[in-house]
Parts: C-alpha cells; structure tokens; sequence
C-alpha cells in the first residue's frame, strides 16, 4: 500500500509508469542533413588526398634535386677527365706521325732509337672514363620521369649519346692498334722493343740504335700506314672530345640555371 501511494505521487500509474515525463517523439531527420554529413566526409578525405600528394610531391622535388646535384658531379669529373683525354689523344697524334715519318725515311737506320721508343707508345693510351653513374640509376629505377626539365632529359640523353660514339671511335683505334701488333713482329725486334719499358712500366729511350729487322718496303709502308691511321684516329678523337667536352659544360650550367644549384 505504502509503494502504491509513492508511486501515485510521483506520477506514476498503476501500471507502474510515469506520467509526468511523457517520452519524446523521434525526429525525424531532412535529407540536408545527411547531405551535409556526405560533404564534411567527403571533405575529410579529399583533404587529406591533398595532404599525401604534398608529402609526395616534396619526396620527388628532393629526390629530383638529390638526382641533379649528382648529376653536376658527374658532368665534372666528365669535364676533367676529357681534358686529359683531348691532350693525351693530340699528344699521340704527333708522335704517331712522327714514327711513320722515321719508319719511311731512307735514314731509318739512324732513328732507330726514336723508331723503338716510339714504337713502344703505340699501345699507350689514356682512355676516357664516363662518369655514368648517375644516369644509369635514373634510367635503370625508370626515374627519368622525376625530372621535371624536359629540356634536362633531352640534353642528357643527346650528351649520352655523344659518349657512346666516342666509346666506339675508341674501339675502333683498338682494332687497328690489335693489327699492328699482328704486323709489328715482321718489322721490329722484340727483344729490343721490349727493352724500351722498364720494371716499373715506364718508357726507356734505347741507346744502342735497334734496327727494323726488315728493310722491305711493302712491309714497313703498310706498318707505317697502320700508325698513320692511328694518327688520325687520334686528332678524330680529340676533336670529337672537345665537342663532347663543350656540351658537358652546358649541360653543367643548364642543370645549374633550372635549380639553382652551385
């Protein structure tokens, strides 16, 4: 009895339900509403699309610039090395026509000591070294794309291609010196031509004037034609290096005009 009169005054029925706070009805909820619940979601990811292409975007600048600050190192040492290259080939040139010159002559027999000495640098050679490394990754991880200069990719490929035909005029000279050496044992004394490199691999003027062991023109004049072959190959080279030399440069300064590297 005393629960049933706590109940009736706190509202409640005799169903034990309560009277005094009846329960709201559900709203019911408009389609601006999901419509705007749809926009702020897709709001959210977009934005962070946005954030992650950012971040992305940074990495492929840094790798870019990492690439081409490479790159400038690379094209240095070109430049280096080619000098050395171009003075070592025009250097060999003279001496191989003047080889030729003393082999030819009708006073061969006093030259033998410069005929020998000469003779010997034949196979003396300062090949140029390409400094490759850093086109080789960019075009064997397929990262040409990261560069963002055309006009860097296109110079770096026509510079590549320079390379390689000087790569193969190099090639070329080998396979003549590789007929001299088949010839030159018919006209030099190898005891002698030997003689003219010492233990250390340096070259030694001989002083006991070693002579040709032939003195059948035929022979000697198409040695001799050999090493004037040689010759111009060498002044080519020299002059296809210095080409070379030249669009190293501008590439150089190309790479640092578009990023603004030292």
């Amino acid at each position: 009895m005393l629960h049933y009169l706590i109940d009736l005054m706190m509202g409640k029925n005799e169903e034990g339900v309560n009277k005094s706070t009846p329960k709201k009805p559900k709203e019911k909820r408009g389609w601006t509403s999901y419509l705007k619940e749809f926009f702020m979601l897709f709001l959210a990811i977009f934005c962070g699309f946005l954030a992650e292409n950012y971040r992305e975007s940074l990495s492929a600048q840094k790798i870019e610039k990492e690439y081409m600050v490479s790159l400038m190192e690379d094209l240095k040492t070109d430049t280096t090395n080619l000098k050395s290259y171009i003075s070592s080939m025009k250097e060999r040139s003279k001496i191989m026509d003047s080889l030729a010159v003393m082999m030819l002559s009708d006073e061969r027999n006093q030259f033998g000591n410069q005929i020998y000495f000469l003779a010997r640098q034949v196979f003396n050679e300062e090949p140029f070294i390409y400094s490759d490394g850093t086109i080789q990754q960019l075009k064997n991880a397929g990262n040409l794309r990261l560069i963002k200069k055309r006009n860097i990719v296109d110079e770096l490929l026509k510079y590549e291609k320079k390379v390689r035909i000087l790569e193969e005029w190099d090639q070329n000279e080998s396979k003549t010196k590789s007929t001299f050496r088949e010839m030159g044992g018919k006209v030099f004394n190898s005891n002698d031509l030997n003689a003219t490199m010492d233990a250390t691999m340096k070259f030694v003027l001989p002083t006991t004037n070693p002579q040709l062991i032939t003195d059948d023109f035929n022979t000697i004049n198409e040695l001799a034609f050999q090493i004037h072959f040689i010759s111009k190959m060498s002044l080519g080279n020299s002059n296809r290096a210095e080409s070379l030399r030249k669009s190293a440069k501008e590439l150089l300064s190309l790479v640092h005009e578009e990023y603004n590297l030292n």
